[in-house]
């Protein structure tokens, strides 16, 4: 079924892959989840399991579409990226099921060789984007974040809230034009409430964008990287950016508008001795 962790990301992250090796996926990874339908190559002299690896995409996968169709009951993907020739059935066709079981999950469809027509009727069907594989992994890479970013509600990859941008793409947040440097855990906090503005987001919400469902640590870490996440901003001049929404979460207010709130500014008594790595 794809990769399944097999250690939590308290160090490094290790995954097994479709043959049962054990790979290191690096010091604290934020992963991906995408399901992988079918088997044709992804990207041009590149091995497949390396570049999913190398660019965070934790990968299930459905030889099928039946499978594919099962898997989408059971589990929450990121993206689904299917080839249009399955064994059971087109591509397309499971994109037309998919829709009208209400999945909104996006979809890039696969195909080594496709017609004009093919590639309209995947599309009106559902699908998000089409691309003819194997390609360059570079192309294939950026069309995934652009699809998943997309599907969240944000066109550009350059994201802005008063005088804070988080840049998706070269994963960097300036303040008032300033570069703040923060770690990628707190980097990781700070992307989910910005792909969220607007939303409430617990504690869950962050720990499944961390890590993804593989082991994950307290929930009082959480309230950590956020006070750390919080200094830093009351550092570069934003101190009232994100808002503690007590019993519920955390949510992003427009520093322009959002009076301060000096109690929420401050970590929980029990939060402070929980270490947590950068």
């Amino acid at each position: 079924m794809g990769f399944r962790p097999s250690g939590g990301l308290s160090g490094n992250a290790f995954f097994t892959d479709y043959s049962g090796r054990t790979i290191n996926a690096g010091k604290g990874y934020m992963v991906m989840l995408v399901l992988r339908v079918g088997k044709s190559q992804l990207a041009r002299n590149s091995n497949d399991m390396a570049a999913l690896r190398q660019h965070a995409v934790r990968a299930e996968h459905a030889e099928n579409g039946r499978d594919a169709l099962e898997f989408l009951r059971l589990y929450d993907y990121d993206l689904v990226m299917m080839d249009l020739h399955l064994s059971d059935m087109p591509g397309h066709e499971v994109v037309r099921m998919m829709r009208a079981a209400d999945f909104k999950v996006p979809v890039l469809m696969l195909a080594d060789t496709a017609t004009a027509q093919a590639k309209a009727k995947a599309l009106d069907q559902g699908a998000d984007d089409f691309i003819i594989t194997p390609c360059d992994a570079d192309e294939l890479f950026a069309r995934i974040r652009a699809i998943v970013r997309r599907s969240q509600g944000h066109a550009k990859s350059m994201l802005r809230l008063g005088p804070v941008e988080l840049s998706l793409d070269r994963r960097e947040v300036r303040v008032h034009g300033q570069q703040l440097h923060l770690s990628r855990r707190e980097f990781a906090v700070l992307e989910l409430l910005f792909l969220k503005q607007g939303v409430i987001l617990n504690k869950v919400a962050f720990l499944n964008h961390l890590y993804c469902g593989m082991e994950e640590p307290e929930m009082k870490t959480i309230d950590v990287i956020i006070c750390r996440l919080r200094k830093k901003l009351a550092i570069a001049g934003v101190p009232t950016l994100i808002d503690t929404v007590w019993g519920c979460g955390y949510i992003l207010r427009d520093p322009s508008t959002a009076a301060p709130d000096v109690a929420a500014m401050q970590p929980p008594a029990w939060a402070s001795p929980v270490p947590v790595a950068a």
